[in-house]
């Protein structure tokens, strides 16, 4: 595979071009044989009437190495010496090369190409321009690398009906001139059976919005499932965040949205699509599917109350509220707290609430406080806090909650642990219920005080609910 320029003669190439106009075609003799397959017809591997240069050296086997005889052969076009089926190949030594697969277990090799100018399995006429001179591979400089093989075995090499062994040891000793192509347009080769392809998303079925979304999918032939390699496939989700990536051997494409950001809709869902655009071996090929898409919820409301009074029954409406807060961006709901409320039996100083969500990771937290409460229903204790704060925060690992306030019963002070759903029985069905938290599947609500007492008295002091979505 080596090259070494020397001295042409013009006195040699003249001489040598007379031969090769005048040699007998001796492509027929093998047909002639018995028990010896029919050879094709070879004609040099490059375009008409050019004039190459031919050798070998020990070691080098039965094979040739080609160059320009006049100018540069970096570039050069390679074409089909027979027709048959080509395939793509690339090894360290040979670089980039097609081999030619011809009737009979006939087989012919180009290595060391610059380029690949028909697809892989294309079925090629003599003379079609399979590739163009180069040097990729284990080479000095540009030239052309050039096998026989019959089932699988070297054999001489006989191109233009002349068999050219012995091969001299020296570029410049022996020429060849081209008629490859010389009878006009080889013809349009049948074009390439393009094979089907099938393509799967295989990425995550969730996904949330300020984090990265890793996307994959995997590519294959649609008829026996090999994987299809060296391809790109696009990811789209939504209608406008795209990604691109090449498949591995594995025929598996792999890229990261790095920060998703998409509306919430109803299903809560996003669409995703794997797109592959096909190129000149391998039919185009789809594939979509659903994302769910995390997003969180939250309430939060200073105070509520029924209390039945013989009288004039009191019924306060979440006061302050938030309203039922649901998104997947990162948003603050806060209405404007409320002075005072002052019923007959119950009075609370400056009641607030507000919710706060984030993303990246998705986060929602409802906080509700009053600076003062006092209550006294018929037949009970009069019941006073202070420093009233109950909040619940949820994500997609953890939902936590937390109250703090300071209690009275009556006058007395009364310890609170640390814990939550502390119950009080005041008597007479009444009790209080401190830090009352509540889960559910998705999330936690958090009542700073939860009174109940005869008749059907209810009264929630600073309640807080916060919930996390689609996480699985």
């Amino acid at each position: 595979m080596r090259i070494k320029r020397r001295g042409t003669l013009l006195t040699g190439l003249l001489t040598t071009l007379a031969l090769a106009l005048t040699a007998p075609a001796t492509a027929a003799r093998a047909a002639d044989q018995p028990g010896i397959l029919a050879k094709p017809a070879f004609l040099a591997p490059f375009e008409c009437d050019s004039v190459w240069t031919y050798s070998t050296y020990p070691g080098h086997g039965n094979v040739l190495d080609f160059v320009k005889a006049q100018g540069a052969s970096a570039g050069e076009p390679v074409l089909a010496s027979a027709a048959g089926t080509a395939t793509r190949h690339n090894q360290p030594g040979g670089g980039q090369y097609i081999r030619i697969t011809h009737p009979d277990g006939w087989t012919t090799e180009y290595m060391h190409l610059a380029t690949y100018e028909v697809a892989d399995g294309a079925q090629v006429a003599q003379g079609t321009v399979i590739g163009t001179v180069g040097s990729t591979g284990n080479t000095t400089g540009p030239h052309l690398h050039y096998e026989q093989e019959l089932n699988g075995v070297h054999q001489d090499i006989e191109l233009e009906g002349k068999v050219l062994s012995p091969y001299p040891p020296e570029y410049g000793e022996e020429f060849i001139t081209s008629t490859n192509g010389c009878d006009g347009d080889p013809g349009d080769p049948d074009p390439p059976v393009l094979k089907d392809t099938a393509l799967a998303y295989d990425g995550p079925a969730t996904v949330s919005n300020g984090s990265p979304a890793p996307l994959s999918a995997k590519l294959t032939e649609k008829e026996g499932g090999a994987p299809v390699a060296d391809r790109e496939v696009t990811l789209t989700l939504g209608t406008d965040q795209t990604c691109k990536a090449k498949t591995d051997a594995a025929g598996k494409a792999s890229c990261t949205i790095p920060a998703v950001a998409q509306p919430l809709s109803d299903s809560a869902t996003v669409p995703l699509k794997a797109t592959f655009a096909g190129d000149e071996a391998y039919k185009p090929s789809e594939a979509t599917a659903e994302l769910k898409l995390q997003y969180v919820t939250a309430r939060s409301y200073g105070l509520s109350a029924s209390v039945p009074v013989l009288v004039l029954p009191i019924v306060i409406a979440p006061t302050p509220d938030t309203g039922e807060v649901r998104t997947a961006d990162a948003k603050t709901v806060a209405p404007a707290c409320t002075q005072n409320i002052s019923a007959v039996v119950l009075t609370a100083d400056a009641p607030c609430a507000d919710v706060a969500t984030t993303t990246g990771p998705s986060t929602s937290t409802a906080k509700s406080t009053l600076a003062r409460l006092s209550l006294g229903l018929p037949g009970l204790p009069v019941i006073e806090a202070t420093g009233i704060t109950a909040t619940s925060t949820s994500t997609c690992t953890a939902s936590t909650g937390t109250t703090d306030l300071k209690l009275t019963i009556a006058g007395t002070p009364v310890t609170v642990p640390d814990a939550p759903n502390h119950t009080i029985d005041l008597g007479a069905g009444a009790k209080i219920v401190v830090n009352e938290q509540t889960r559910t599947a998705t999330g936690l609500t958090v009542n700073a005080l939860h009174i109940s007492g005869l008749g059907g008295a209810d009264v929630v002091v600073a309640s807080s609910t916060s919930g996390a979505h689609n996480c699985a």
